[in-house]
């Protein structure tokens, strides 16, 4: 690795050196690298975005919002800073002042489809999925530091609750052990499946997630695509399970997912995946940007795709502000 000597009152030096050390997930090391960039070029917007971001990751959550607003103040057409300033305000539960945040930013990037996502959760509209660039673009710029963050310090445990369910069935005697793990990201179901003979294929759109996953050794095939499209292709009953874990998230109308799957499910086959917990109704957009659904919503897709609901279970899927996500895990089974 290449290392960065900065000069003293180097601005762009402190700056790739904060990027590297960030990198590495040196977070109070890279806060101070920035700090001492925006110290050398006050009108540095990036040093001024990536100083936020290294504030809010060590906690410090008042100095991220200041450097966010300083970097826009700079740079009011950059847009880094408006989305994180955004989702600063969204974690707070203040989601009109993230709207008006995305707002502004639009009319410097209209057609940003993570803005108009972001627009429509925080604005309370209901949106049948989230757009596939946004998707791709929150995992590509968390791929690195996702797992750290999403197991160690949110309590994330999915993965391994869907493979509980599934490692009974997968171990008895069969000839058929193909696995389809949608929106595998790091590889978090893959490596829980792993001793149950599963043949596990996994399928991403994040080319930073498909990295990271590659890396654990336990996936047959990594494939990059949208998981609606790949699932609808899939080869007709060929399939001993599929896997979900936070994946519908992302996706509220479920109907053409849940088609699919029976499709590709070999007879006996199982559906393992998790959902955000609602209420009533069938699914909302949240203005976290993520989709919860309801159980009723569930079972009634269930029933027309000729599947039945053979576990379900409630289960907190992370931490979320002071207290959890609350969500369930289901298994459906094809007849």
């Amino acid at each position: 690795m290449v290392r960065v000597n900065p000069a003293p009152k180097d601005a762009s030096d402190w700056y790739r050196l904060g990027n590297q050390r960030e990198d590495e997930g040196r977070d109070a090391e890279a806060r101070d690298c920035f700090e001492r960039a925006v110290a050398a070029d006050p009108a540095h917007a990036r040093a001024w975005n990536n100083l936020g971001a290294a504030r809010e990751r060590v906690g410090d959550a008042a100095g991220a919002e200041l450097a966010y607003r300083t970097a826009l103040e700079r740079d009011p057409a950059l847009l880094q800073p408006s989305l994180n300033l955004g989702r600063l305000h969204e974690a707070r539960g203040q989601a009109a002042q993230a709207a008006a945040i995305y707002r502004a930013a639009r009319a410097h990037h209209p057609s940003d489809d993570r803005l108009a996502h972001l627009l429509a959760a925080t604005s309370g509209e209901n949106t049948a999925r989230a757009p596939r660039a946004y998707v791709q673009a929150l995992f590509d710029e968390q791929a690195t530091r996702f797992e750290a963050h999403l197991v160690s310090e949110l309590g994330y445990s999915v993965p391994q609750a869907i493979a509980n369910l599934l490692a009974p069935l997968l171990r008895e005697p069969a000839s058929n052990r193909a696995v389809l793990d949608l929106g595998c990201g790091t590889g978090l179901v893959g490596a829980a499946l792993a001793g149950t003979g599963a043949v596990v294929t996994g399928i991403d759109l994040s080319p930073g997630m498909l990295a990271q996953a590659s890396k654990r050794g336990v996936y047959a095939k990594l494939l990059k695509g949208d998981v609606v499209e790949a699932l609808a292709h899939w080869e007709p009953a060929s399939l001993a399970a599929i896997t979900a874990a936070d994946v519908f998230i992302y996706l509220g109308d479920l109907e053409a997912v849940f088609a699919a799957a029976a499709r590709a499910l070999a007879p006996g086959g199982a559906f393992a995946f998790s959902v955000e917990g609602l209420a009533e109704g069938t699914y909302r957009l949240q203005p976290t940007g993520r989709y919860a659904h309801a159980a009723p919503y569930l079972r009634q897709l269930a029933a027309g795709a000729g599947l039945r609901v053979a576990h379900e279970e409630p289960v907190q899927i992370r931490k979320q502000g002071r207290g959890y996500a609350e969500g369930e895990v289901l298994l459906l089974r094809k007849a």
